[in-house]
């Protein structure tokens, strides 16, 4: 039997296969490197080290430079001086991911110990997944189902990631994992090996990433079963149980050697019981909630709350109805799915931080990156339909969609 994402129809092309020698229209080109100039700025205008995790980062390539290692013994690495990233200091550093980011960025080593280089590399592997997802798109979405450029600039609008792709940071890497992935389940050629792909790298880059992409993995192919359109005993099942085997293995090991899945630097975490606030399971929801809306722009805390939210809720509620269109409605719920996993587990893992250790820091946005893809596709399809009989409502839907970006931020502070 061939292999079913490489010969099934594109979603919404019926067959046709005219879509394979289209290319990506001018308009998404555009987005593209717009969103490449504003990570560029980025880059080369936030003082380094940022705020977001970058010299534990920074410090992690440094000691994979200097002692590679696949499983590494995390409890012993430390972080660089502030005021010489060429020296050591003391402090003990709390990044506790896999290797395989360091180990990619650390023969950089040999050549500078610039940061704009490595940032760089990292505004390469951010736009890099950007370009991908909207060549993607562009090869196997009907125009009519999901427009390029609509797709593009939704995709584009996530806050955080052109602030995270101008920085030191393996979520950029993880980002290219999500391409990965999201391009396999939209059927391009080698549509199953994308997919293990995506699953390898996420897994070996970043424990979340892993577990979005899993769920996004295991309830498509459920979905796909039920439709009928692949079987168990399809390569797709094999290479995708292959996938989420490999990219487990780091957290195996992990598990093994510690008795965890992942090494926490708890001296780093806990807070004095006397500074902890006190809260109940009902309040620390409630905060968590807050400040997951608050932190949702790139720019936190300079919106009101209700423009925060609206940012927020904008795409997410537009892409509900794309569930009802045959051709997205897999995908659709395999990426609705993950994101309601993904969620709990965060707050679930925040509620048991903050009871053990006191700890309130985990609510990050930036972890949803990963599944933004999907959102933004099923989105587009709803925006696009929008747009066809009420061109201004649609318009002014891309404006919320964009309105938490860096962009966004700089005409809202103008206004």
């Amino acid at each position: 039997m061939p292999f079913p994402s490489d010969s099934m129809a594109a979603p919404g092309r019926a067959g046709s296969g005219e879509g394979a020698a289209r290319g990506v229209p001018i308009p998404a080109l555009l987005v593209v490197g717009a969103f490449a100039l504003v990570v560029a700025a980025v880059m080369l205008t936030m003082p380094f080290p940022s705020t977001i995790d970058e010299l534990p980062h920074f410090s992690v390539i440094r000691s994979q430079w200097e002692h590679p290692a696949l499983f590494p013994d995390w409890s012993r690495y430390r972080i660089l001086s502030y005021d010489d990233i060429r020296q050591w200091s003391a402090q003990s550093n709390y990044i506790n991911h896999p290797s395989l980011y360091y180990l990619l960025f650390a023969p950089l080593m040999a050549v500078t110990y610039d940061p704009t280089v490595f940032r760089f590399v990292n505004l390469l592997l951010c736009t890099g997944a950007l370009a991908f997802v909207v060549a993607a798109v562009t090869r196997r979405v009907d125009a009519r189902t999901a427009s390029p450029a609509i797709f593009a600039i939704i995709a584009a609008s996530f806050p955080k990631a052109a602030l995270v792709g101008g920085m030191v940071n393996n979520d950029n890497l993880a980002a290219l994992a999500g391409a990965a992935l999201f391009a396999g389940v939209l059927g391009i050629p080698g549509a199953a090996w994308w997919i293990c792909a995506g699953l390898m790298v996420a897994g070996w880059t970043k424990l979340t990433a892993f577990l979005a992409l899993s769920a996004v993995a295991v309830v498509w192919t459920g979905l796909e079963v039920m439709e009928k359109r692949i079987t168990w005993r399809d390569r797709m099942v094999l290479l995708v149980a292959v996938g989420l085997l490999l990219g487990a293995l780091p957290y195996v090991v992990t598990l093994l050697r510690t008795g965890h899945v992942l090494w926490v630097n708890i001296s780093v975490w806990r807070v004095p019981p006397a500074d902890r606030p006190q809260l109940d399971l009902i309040e620390f929801t409630v905060r968590f909630l807050r400040a997951m809306v608050w932190k949702w722009p790139a720019a936190e805390a300079v919106y009101p709350f209700w423009l925060a939210l609206a940012g927020l809720a904008s795409p997410l509620l537009l892409a509900v109805p794309a569930v009802r269109d045959p051709r997205l409605r897999t995908l659709t719920l395999a990426y609705g799915a993950a994101l309601v996993g993904l969620f709990a587990l965060h707050w679930m893992f925040g509620w048991q931080s903050y009871r053990t250790l006191g700890d309130l820091s985990v609510m990050q946005t930036r972890y949803y990156n990963i599944l933004w893809p999907g959102i933004a596709l099923a989105a587009a399809s709803t925006v696009g339909r929008v747009m066809r009989w009420r061109p201004m409502a649609g318009w002014l839907l891309m404006i919320l969609c964009l309105s938490p970006t860096m962009l966004g931020g700089l005409f809202y502070m103008a206004l």
